[in-house]
């Protein structure tokens, strides 16, 4: 077995030569001395290599019962990529697009699995690390697919399975395991928070109504689509879930951004070939390189999957995965929906009522999406990639970025903006009104505001617009003006809106012109505005502007929240704030529990020294007290549509 390990040996071997040879005159103790330290380089590389087998048979082990890396249609996969373009192999090798998808071997696993145990529904799910396999113990999860008598509840079967497959490495991990007809993998019902060190139930991190019943996750139908190179779901009718699902790559390669590159490699083998075509001058066009595409088609290569798109041929897709390759027209084969454009999309609104659901799930009333890891269907509604030439790499970068954001140098603040609208540069505190180092002059706030929701917070939406008011009231978009000061009304934003950009004022309603605007959303929104006011009052630019003495009974109002994931994000939002970072509080623990502790994180509040502030916009009273009266007239106003994000 080769290895890097026997030519570190060898060379250590070689090194020391030289030294034996100057002893040789010590007899015996020279050459006994070196054929030690020989036979100990040889037995350290023997070890290692055959340390290396074994790694190799566990990933047999999970390649027997998981989808497989197959090479097909011209892909080779990134190793190949590595020998001739190795710094970009590396920082590709850091991203967490790598790591969307792998096996879980160790150093890939972000949770001590040594031994974990778990409780669901009263059920307890065991997980273990065997040498370097990851295997849980569980109620068997195909209990559900299997087809049962009406009225017949039987006891599920316990099963001990091995995982297989992990998906995520950033801000959270889920694993899979096999179904019993292996390749098709189910989920693991708990997932692992990594910048919380928790285990939760995978299904309440999602803003998901709770009377809903959880949907049955199979890998090979839904997260092959993006988290997989090249996938192929290829499902076989059976009555259990049952795949024959590859891919060309497991996790985002290579590939996914710069299409198949067998052609490229075959031609670009020989350096000397290498050589003499980039001393041409010309083209390659056996491979692609986003950035050298226009800006439409370079968004696209993004847009395939950071887009929702529209599938017409399913039957087709199912079978060999999306057909889009790098550099082609996304719109030709599955077209980004764009609800907000239909007059551009006349189909869609035939294809909508098809799926009821489908808008509300995923946009604004307005058609402007409101859920993570869509950023495509945002920037393609704004006017700066409309009418000019922003594209995704204008601020972004695969191979020149920290992986955390993926954002180009000096891209975090103005510079990204300063790109097109330099002229702001010298007059940015005339434009903004704010001063020119603070959170209210970085463009980024007022114009991509945190107004998307996914991965249990608040996200900048894409769509980059301008606020107003008017728009808000339409569309029920929080604006942004009131994400910052959270402390004030609608009415105050929109009376600065009139006095420095001329706006005409809009229409408001009594409580819109006098409480802040994220009480009366924490109060009276729907799920998504709720799990965004959450998450904004939490928010250390929102808590430097409206302060964070005030919002406690509201973080503790959401904490008692129908929804799972506004408790959650209510909760971190809460121990974020000064002196409240100790507070314990299980979001899907017992009912009774959870109310007890909001209820004692309200009762210290209202006996702490922190002086209260008196104001009517925070719904206090004149003496300082909470004003429950219309707290809960507000409360009873809430809007109780079900909401399941697609995020």
């Amino acid at each position: 077995m080769q290895s890097h390990w026997y030519w570190y040996a060898g060379l250590i071997v070689l090194a020391t030569l030289p030294v034996a040879w100057r002893f040789r005159g010590a007899g015996v103790r020279a050459w006994l001395v070196y054929g030690l330290f020989a036979g100990a380089c040889g037995a350290l590389a023997s070890i290692h290599a055959r340390r290396l087998e074994e790694q190799r048979e566990v990933v047999r082990t999970l390649e027997a019962v998981s989808p497989r890396e197959e090479k097909l249609g011209g892909y080779v996969g990134s190793d190949t990529c590595q020998a001739c373009h190795p710094r970009e192999f590396e920082t590709w090798h850091q991203n967490y697009h790598r790591t969307m998808t792998q096996r879980p071997l160790p150093g890939n696993v972000a949770a001590d699995l040594t031994k974990v145990s778990l409780t669901l529904n009263g059920e307890n799910y065991l997980l273990e690390r065997v040498g370097d396999e990851y295997w849980a113990e569980m109620p068997d999860p195909e209990f559900r697919l299997l087809p049962r008598a009406d009225g017949i509840q039987a006891a599920k079967p316990r099963v001990r399975k091995r995982l297989t497959l992990l998906t995520g490495s950033h801000h959270m991990q889920v694993f899979w395991i096999p179904a019993s007809r292996p390749n098709a993998q189910l989920l693991f019902p708990f997932c692992y928070l990594i910048e919380d060190r928790a285990w939760v139930p995978f299904h309440n991190t999602f803003l998901r109504d709770p009377a809903l019943r959880d949907p049955i996750q199979i890998w090979n139908n839904n997260c092959i689509n993006c988290h997989s190179t090249g996938g192929q779901p290829r499902p076989r009718q059976t009555s259990l879930a049952t795949s024959d699902t590859r891919s060309m790559e497991l996790g985002i390669g290579c590939e996914a951004c710069h299409g198949p590159g067998e052609k490229h490699v075959a031609k670009n083998q020989m350096p000397l070939a290498r050589y003499l075509h980039r001393a041409a001058g010309k083209k390659d066009e056996t491979i692609v390189n986003p950035a050298k595409l226009e800006a439409k088609a370079s968004s696209q290569v993004c847009g395939n999957c950071h887009g929702i798109k529209w599938i017409p041929g399913q039957l087709a897709w199912k079978e060999e995965g999306f057909p889009y390759r790098p550099g082609e027209d996304l719109d030709a084969t599955t077209p980004i929906a764009r609800p907000a454009r239909t007059d551009l999309q006349p189909w869609l609104e035939a294809a909508m009522k098809s799926e009821p659901r489908f808008k509300e799930d995923r946009f604004w009333p307005d058609g402007i999406v409101r859920v993570s890891g869509r950023d495509f269907n945002g920037m393609l509604e704004s006017a700066c990639y409309q009418k000019g030439d922003l594209s995704c790499l204008s601020c972004h970068s695969m191979h020149h970025s920290n992986p955390k954001d993926m954002l180009k140098r000096n891209m975090e603040g103005n510079e990204a903006c300063f790109q097109c609208h330099g002229d702001y540069r010298s007059k940015i505190v005339e434009h903004t009104r704010h001063r020119a180092d603070s959170t209210g002059s970085l463009c980024y706030n007022c114009h991509m505001p945190h107004v998307t929701y996914g991965l249990l917070k608040g996200i900048r939406n894409h769509f980059i617009e301008s606020p107003k008011v008017e728009t808000t009231l339409k569309t029920q978009r929080p604006l942004a003006c009131n994400l910052c000061h959270i402390d004030k009304s609608l009415g105050w934003s929109a009376r600065h809106m009139t006095e420095w950009y001329g706006h005409p004022k809009p229409a408001l309603t009594a409580d819109q012109e006098r409480i802040a605007y994220t009480a009366l959303m924490s109060l009276k929104g729907d799920a998504g505005q709720r799990a965004l006011m959450a998450w904004t009052l939490g928010w250390d630019s929102a808590t430097a502007a409206g302060g964070s003495d005030w919002q406690v009974p509201l973080l503790g109002q959401l904490m008692a929240d129908s929804y799972s994931a506004v408790r959650f994000i209510a909760a971190r939002s809460l121990r974020s704030l000064p002196e409240w970072s100790e507070v314990k509080f299980d979001f899907v623990g017992p009912e009774k529990a959870r109310s007890e502790v909001v209820e004692e994180v309200v009762r210290r509040w209202e006996q702490s020294s922190v002086s209260k502030r008196k104001d009517p916009a925070l719904l206090m009273t004149p003496g300082g007290e909470i004003d429950f009266e219309v707290w809960r007239r507000l409360r009873s106003q809430r809007d109780e549509k079900s909401v399941d994000l697609q995020e």
